[in-house]
């Protein structure tokens, strides 16, 4: 169970409910199914409009249970996998988003929360979490896991590590950091003056804490990955973005997207968001911005109006 990250077993523990149900209502010895078991339940979730990625991840955690039939693990089995290419034929896998937001919008609104030492807790807050999304490309994940512990101040950029590990984290591979850098082009939005007086702020009321961002409530504690999400989502609904549509994740194709249209170097991009393939990020991250005619943060910053 250790091998599996918290992630994963939320995901696998949906399908696996979904796998003992359905055996027992065909009774079916769910650790002793044929293939056929198999790609009949399969065909359920297919039938009940499950998605190509919602089935692979189904098979996968048929495999992680151990289930051998033949020889092979439900993954490996030569029917699974012809079962799947079919499933891709049928339903093609879908990008959540054919464009993304403009990142100009955010930043105009960003630009009102200034100056940073008169605005509220709850405002330097959310401010804080949106500048680092954007300049980082990160996921809420990576916010929620980033630590004050060896954080090193230098005189222009603030190098921040990680409690934990990341989506992308892998063995053999050094967890990365990120460097936050000041934005001398203009204060208001400057990640490096936001985070000083955040630090500032927040000194007296984290106690022990470790965790960079807090509560701006009593009792001031540590935060989940949903809370940020919630206060990226804030964010970005406050500057217009239509949030029913565009999701906190959606942070990551804005402003990758709009480094690109920046030209900012695709070696560049696929670093600072973790990715170790450009195929990932022009598949299912880089997509056109909506009213858009080397630094990466710095690109970001430098395409709004004044």
């Amino acid at each position: 169970m250790a091998s599996w990250r918290s992630g994963t077993q939320k995901q696998y523990n949906m399908y696996l409910r979904k796998w003992f149900q359905y055996c027992n209502q065909e009774q079916i010895n769910s650790f002793q199914a044929t293939i056929g078991n198999v790609t009949d339940f399969l065909t359920h979730l297919f039938e009940l409009g499950l998605t190509y990625s919602a089935l692979n991840t189904a098979r996968s955690a048929l495999s992680a249970i151990g289930i051998i039939i033949d020889g092979f693990t439900i993954g490996a089995h030569p029917l699974v996998i012809r079962f799947l290419k079919g499933v891709y034929n049928l339903k093609p896998p879908k990008s959540r988003y054919c464009d993304t937001w403009n990142v100009s919008d955010v930043l105009k609104f960003l630009k009102t929360l200034t100056p940073v030492t008169e605005i509220s807790l709850k405002l330097l807050t959310l401010k804080l979490a949106m500048l680092i999304a954007l300049t980082t490309a990160s996921r809420s994940q990576n916010l929620h896991l980033l630590s004050i512990r060896n954080m090193r101040k230098e005189s222009c950029k603030y190098v921040m590590f990680y409690s934990g590990l990341l989506k992308h984290s892998r063995r053999g591979k050094v967890t990365p950091h990120i460097e936050l850098h000041a934005y001398t082009l203009d204060n208001r939005l400057c990640v490096y003056n936001t985070l000083t007086e955040y630090l500032s702020r927040t000194k007296d009321l984290r106690g022990n804490q470790e965790c960079l961002f807090i509560s701006y409530i009593k009792p001031f504690g540590p935060v989940s990955s949903n809370t940020i999400s919630r206060w990226i989502r804030t964010v970005m609904f406050s500057s217009g973005i239509d949030c029913s549509k565009y999701k906190a994740h959606s942070v990551r194709s804005a402003s990758t997207s709009k480094a690109n249209v920046n030209n900012v170097p695709i070696s560049d991009i696929l670093k600072v968001a973790g990715w170790t393939n450009a195929v990932t990020f022009a598949h299912f991250y880089n997509k056109t911005v909506k009213d858009a005619g080397a630094e990466f943060s710095s690109a970001i910053l430098s395409t709004t109006e004044t």
